[in-house]
């Protein structure tokens, strides 16, 4: 993990917790609801990823809180192949975990609709390194650590995720979009896009989201949401927290990318496990 890394996701920790120095953009006159131009923003970057990005490559930094609690950074490597009928290639993750300590050297295999519609794990950490198994991603134990399976990784998925939550949002009132240019995630110039629902509604998921979307590319590079504060007057309470870094698209990833006996990659089976802890 780099040190650029490092340093990009304590940044963005303090871009969620703060605003931004820079300049916000009216919403255009005439828009029927606040959030007609990011939703037609997210719809134009969903169709430019399925028409001409076949994979990338990045590193994620994650954060979300779980139990009540907000759990530490992760940092991780991550090769993704959009499915392709014509060359009958399924979604397909990889990810290697890299920091904490307690998920360092974890592997994540999933080709969707392969094994089972399961996905394979190297458990890594600090106990039990080389136990590998195949898991149900929506599995208790899979989504113990986590808010989202494996199934809903990468860009794709988020931008869905978010047109899908922006549609139901624009059935209400009570809602404000600002746009901040020049922001940045990593060496990224990015538009900040803040959205905010002043009064708690049941029908509403979260009080504040932010997305930060690459203005060269198109991509939402960084998300977060905060739910109500928990007092009158007190902060936010943040929810999670995603940044992109290192993308790059199109790479040409092959089948041995996402091949489990790719020797780049730690796999073991049983007996290979029980040997190497002897």
């Amino acid at each position: 993990m780099t040190t650029a890394t490092r340093i990009s996701a304590c940044v963005l920790a303090l871009t969620f917790a703060a605003p931004l120095a820079c300049y916000a953009a009216d919403t255009p006159a005439g828009v029927d609801h606040p959030l007609q131009p990011l939703l037609r923003l997210a719809e134009e970057s969903l169709a430019k990823l399925k028409n001409e990005v076949r994979d990338y490559t990045c590193t994620m930094v994650m954060r979300e809180r779980r139990n009540g609690k907000l759990k530490p950074y992760q940092f991780i490597e991550a090769k993704v192949r959009h499915p392709d009928a014509e060359a009958q290639t399924p979604f397909s993750v990889y990810l290697d975990f890299k920091k904490p300590a307690n998920v360092a050297g974890r592997e994540v295999l999933y080709l969707a609709g392969r094994n089972s519609g399961k996905m394979l794990v190297r458990r890594g950490g600090r106990r039990l390194a080389y136990v590998t198994t195949y898991l149900d991603p929506d599995s208790a134990i899979a989504l113990e650590e986590n808010r989202y399976p494996v199934t809903e990784m990468g860009f794709l998925n988020l931008i869905e995720r978010l047109v899908e939550v922006m549609r139901e949002d624009m059935q209400h009132d009570e809602c404000t979009v600002q746009f901040y240019k020049n922001a940045k995630v990593g060496d990224s110039v990015c538009t900040r896009v803040v959205v905010e629902h002043p009064q708690q509604r049941d029908y509403f998921r979260y009080h504040r989201a932010m997305v930060f979307i690459d203005e060269e590319r198109k991509l939402p590079l960084a998300y977060g949401s905060y739910l109500w504060p928990e007092k009158a007057g007190g902060e936010p309470v943040l929810v999670e927290e995603y940044m992109y870094t290192n993308v790059k698209l199109n790479v040409g990833l092959t089948d041995e990318d996402f091949d489990r006996e790719n020797p780049d990659y730690q796999f073991l089976d049983r007996d290979s496990a029980v040997a190497r802890q002897q």
